[in-house]
C-alpha cells in the first residue's frame, strides 16, 4: 500500500491484517504499522529478515525481496510504505509482480493540518473519530512548516496518481459506511471494509482559525501549481 499518510492507511492495514491468508511484516517480526522500510526502523527490520532469509540484507530493495520470499506461500503479502521512501520509485511501482493499492485524501488542507498536529503532539496514530488536540495556525511561526508539508502532500499525491494499474482509493470514500471498491474486492476475493468506519475528521473541528488556515493552504497550493511542487518533504517523515 502506497500513501502519503494521514489518510486512513493504518485502519485499512488493520482490516487486512485480520485475514489469515494475508501476510504482513508484523506477522513475521516486530514492525510498527506494517511499515517495512520506515527509515527509523529499517535497520532492525533488515536484520530480522536477514535471519529469516539466511542471507545479508543491506538495501531497502533487498529487504522487500526478502519479505516476499519469506511469505512466498501466502495467498497475499504486503506492507505499507510512502513514495519518498523509495530511491527509484518509478522502478519500484513498475514491478509486474506487485499490485499496488494507493490511498489518498481529497481534503488537502485537512491532510496538512493533521500532519502539523501530529508533529506538535508527537502522536501519529489515529483511530478515527474527533481529534482531541487543538491547534492554532500562526502566520509567522507556521508558514514554513505548512508549506513544507503541503509540498510533500501535493508531490506525493501526484506520484500516487501516476502508479500504473493501481487500485486507487480515497480516504473519504473508505470511511463511508457504504464503501465498496470492485477492484479491491476482486483482488482479495472478498468484500474489504473497515471494521469501524468513521467520518473523516475535518481540520475545521480542531484548527481554531480554520478559515485563515484553509485560505493560506489554498493560496499556497495555487502558487505551487503555477511554479511546480518542488518536491520538498517534511524532515520528520
Amino acid at each position: 500500500m502506497l500513501t502519503v499518510g494521514r489518510a486512513g492507511s493504518t485502519a485499512l492495514m488493520n482490516c487486512l491484517d485480520r485475514y489469515p491468508d494475508v501476510a504482513m511484516p508484523g506477522k513475521n517480526i516486530e514492525c510498527v504499522d506494517q511499515e517495512l522500510v520506515h527509515p527509523m526502523r529499517i535497520q532492525a527490520h533488515a536484520a530480522a529478515y536477514a535471519r529469516l532469509c539466511g542471507r545479508t540484507v543491506t538495501t531497502p530493495e533487498q529487504l522487500i525481496d526478502c519479505f516476499f520470499e519469506v511469505n512466498g506461500n501466502a495467498a497475499f503479502a504486503g506492507f505499507k510504505t510512502m513514495p519518498n521512501r523509495h530511491r527509484d520509485l518509478e522502478r519500484f511501482v513498475a514491478r509486474p509482480d506487485i499490485t499496488f493499492i494507493t490511498l489518498s485524501r481529497r481534503d488537502v488542507a485537512s491532510t496538512v493540518a493533521s500532519f502539523l498536529v501530529a508533529m506538535a503532539t508527537d502522536s501519529w496514530r489515529r483511530d478515527g473519530g474527533p481529534q482531541t488536540a487543538r491547534w492554532t495556525f500562526d502566520a509567522q511561526r507556521d508558514v514554513a512548516a505548512v508549506r513544507s508539508n503541503l509540498r510533500y502532500v501535493v508531490k506525493g499525491d501526484a506520484q500516487l496518481r501516476a502508479v500504473p494499474n493501481a487500485i486507487a482509493l480515497d480516504y473519504e470514500d473508505l470511511c463511508d459506511p457504504g464503501f465498496s471498491n470492485r477492484a479491491l474486492d476482486v483482488f482479495f476475493g472478498r468484500p474489504i471494509r473497515l471494521d469501524d468506519p468513521r467520518p473523516p475528521t475535518s481540520g475545521a473541528t480542531y484548527v481554531a482559525n480554520w478559515p485563515e488556515f484553509r485560505a493560506f493552504v489554498e493560496a499556497a497550493q495555487r502558487e505551487m501549481a503555477e511554479r511546480g511542487p518542488g518536491g520538498e518533504r517534511p524532515s520528520i517523515l
